[in-house]
């Protein structure tokens, strides 16, 4: 297991905790809820929980396993294809990214959670595989929309004139932009928004990181088939003599 996984984890519980106390909180304010605080407790405590089990199913047992089973090796080796025919992963793999390890972690934390409450494993399982396919959807989608926005405002400083980009000296201010009230409260938990490079950053080093997990797949793979050869040699060779 990755060191950094139980940091994730942690990470994980403690966002999906203020999402929903804070969910609760102006939902109860709109209906004219007098104390707000006990439901927001109630339901962060639950929230995070939630998210504990779900982000502790998903990093530590359904990833791997999905890496290392038949379908992860066929997704490895077209993620290597594409890689080598292009520059970089075509928007429908960006789109598809950790749908299936969503979706199963979902299911699992569901019927965990429906089993404990009220018994009912299959219908939490198909309602919260649902909800966790249709977050993970969005959340990539976001992405795409943030990768796309990058690309053509750096298309468009490449394409201006240098003359045209400081055509006389600017002052320069110091304006740093506002942090929202969920931006503040989350960089109190270790959480930072990033900026249009550190995103671009990221998504190449998670590349980096893949194209590492398939040359270990494709030497594994190389390595038991030389390992089955040399075996099926030496047995010939036995039966020969």
């Amino acid at each position: 297991m990755d060191p950094a996984t139980p940091v994730y984890v942690a990470k994980g519980a403690a966002a999906t905790s203020i999402a929903a106390g804070t969910f609760t909180a102006l939902h109860a304010l709109l209906r004219g809820s007098r104390h707000p605080a006990p439901l927001a407790f109630s339901s962060a405590v639950n929230g995070g929980l939630a998210g504990a089990i779900f982000f502790g199913i998903r990093e530590a047992v359904v990833t791997p396993l999905i890496q290392t089973s038949p379908l992860g090796s066929k997704q490895a080796e077209a993620s290597s294809n594409s890689t080598t025919n292009a520059a970089q992963p075509t928007w429908t793999q960006l789109r598809m990214q950790r749908m299936l390890d969503t979706t199963v972690s979902g299911a699992l934390t569901g019927a965990v959670i429906n089993r404990w409450q009220n018994g009912r494993v299959w219908a939490g399982a198909r309602t919260a595989a649902l909800l966790c396919a249709l977050l993970q959807l969005g959340y990539n989608e976001t992405g795409v929309m943030r990768i796309k926005y990058v690309s053509r405002k750096l298309q468009e400083t490449q394409s201006q004139p240098q003359a045209a980009l400081a055509p006389f000296p600017v002052q320069e201010k110091d304006a740093s932009p506002k942090m929202s009230f969920f931006d503040r409260a989350m960089s109190i938990i270790g959480f930072r928004k990033l900026t249009d490079e550190e995103y671009l950053k990221t998504l190449k080093k998670q590349r980096d990181e893949a194209l590492a997990r398939i040359a270990a797949l494709e030497r594994e793979r190389a390595e038991s088939l030389q390992a089955e050869e040399s075996s099926g040699a030496s047995e010939g060779s036995t039966t020969v003599v």
